[in-house]
């Protein structure tokens, strides 16, 4: 009952490399950029109903000083003047107006805050990327970790083997003092060793906790994601679903609108206009005794400006320039990537050498360190000797482990340089 229970409490502590990068999606960091999406789509909504028609209704009131008065004049006769109105004044209007046509400018900034929305989503999707190439990072660097901690445990366990042969040695006379108390000091140096990659894994694992938004005590499991297509093939893919690249090519989009509105300058804006409006001494808006208490309306307004020193010209060329330069920070940032591929792939390649070397190495150390470790016993060799063969043997086996866990960590960075859609579903999760 106890193991069953102890079992159970550490499968919900140890994370699995699927279950961090299904936790990144709901952290604080991809919260607030889903946040700012949702207000880049309000501001989209905001922006279309500029193409429908504004009804406002107002009432004003207004306490005069004066009588309104019409001085008359005539001849022999002093001025007479006379009442125009009274002090109390009050007017209501709803009033419609409409747009009827602006240049195309409310079409363009329409456009433009529609594609503001979809370069928010994308930076979202963006964000998530790079959020999981460091998590992808730190998980390899934590599996890294727990093997170079199993070697040194090893390590430790070898020593302290190796120090109660010494002491059998020492007790009979066969070994000088000095190579006892170096192997002594060889199992404090491995001690101190271990304290040192514990402490290392337990920074990586609250990094990683930070970084996932949730508390990983241990992670179970390798970085489960094949060996990546050919570079053709994660080139195209990149150039088709990679948020970061999607991003700039809707910013070519973004300025094309924007130059639709630059343009918009050079036509006429009419619009149209119609209210029921009311005058009167009273709220009621029933006359004031001078003047009609219905003033109701039906107007049309044209206006277009003939020029403004050029102001208009200087601002088209300006945003053509903007779109060109676009342009070319797009073919850059295209080259970019498929540099960024390639050198992917070759290091991959150089891990996959190294690794190679790595293993015969461990071969060989185990090979030396048996051989040493048969001398000893026959004392044909030191007591240091031996420390420094099972030393060598942990590097050995730290490094072929670490070098391992960078292969995988290379291919979840190539396929994450292909995009998030496809590095999930080699991952088999869910897009979120």
């Amino acid at each position: 009952m106890f193991v069953s229970s102890l079992l159970g409490t550490l499968s919900v502590q140890a994370q699995s490399y699927r279950e961090i990068i299904r936790h990144i999606a709901e952290t604080p960091a991809m919260q607030s950029a889903k946040l700012m999406e949702r207000a880049a789509g309000e501001m989209a909504s905001a922006a279309e109903g500029k193409n429908l028609p504004s009804i406002d209704l107002s009432v004003q009131g207004a306490w005069l000083k004066d009588t309104p008065e019409m001085i008359l004049h005539f001849p022999m006769f002093p001025s007479q003047p006379l009442p125009m109105g009274k002090t109390r004044q009050f007017v209501g209007e709803l009033r419609l107006s409409y747009p009827l046509f602006t240049g195309f400018a409310i079409s363009a900034q329409i456009e433009r805050s529609r594609l503001e929305a979809q370069r928010a989503k994308l930076k979202v999707q963006d964000l998530r990327r790079n959020l999981i190439l460091n998590a992808t990072q730190l998980y390899g660097a934590i599996e890294a970790t727990e093997a170079a901690l199993a070697a040194e445990r090893e390590a430790k366990r070898a020593t302290l083997s190796a120090l109660k042969k010494a002491e059998g040695f020492y007790k009979h006379g066969l070994l000088p003092p000095a190579d006892l108390y170096n192997i002594k000091a060889k199992v404090y140096d491995v001690e101190a060793a271990i304290t040192q990659t514990e402490s290392q894994k337990e920074q990586l694992l609250n990094q990683l906790s930070y970084l996932s938004g949730t508390t990983v005590h241990s992670i179970h499991g390798s970085i489960p994601l094949p060996d990546p297509s050919s570079r053709k093939r994660v080139k195209k893919l990149a150039y088709r679903y990679r948020s970061d690249i999607r991003v700039l090519q809707t910013l070519l989009r973004v300025d094309d609108a924007q130059i639709r509105l630059a343009e918009s300058r050079y036509y006429p804006t009419v619009g149209v206009a119609a209210g029921l409006k009311r005058h009167g001494d009273t709220l009621a808006l029933n006359g004031d005794g001078f003047t009609n208490a219905d003033q109701s309306y039906l107007g049309v307004n044209v206006s277009w400006n003939l020029f403004n020193g050029g102001s208009d010209r200087h601002t088209v060329e300006a945003a053509r320039y903007k779109k060109l330069s676009a342009a070319s920070s797009l073919l850059d940032y295209r080259w970019r990537v498929a540099t960024e591929i390639d050198n992917a792939f070759t290091e991959l390649r150089a891990l996959r050498s190294k690794f190679r070397s790595a293993r015969m190495q461990v071969k060989a150390q185990e090979e030396y360190y048996k051989l040493t470790l048969g001398r000893f016993d026959n004392q044909l060799a030191s007591a240091d000797e031996l420390s420094r063969s099972i030393a060598d043997l942990a590097r050995a086996r730290a490094r072929a482990a670490a070098i391992r866990s960078q292969i995988r960590v290379q291919r979840a960075k190539i396929w994450l340089l292909s995009g998030v859609k496809g590095f999930e579903r080699k991952l088999g999760i869910a897009g979120r």
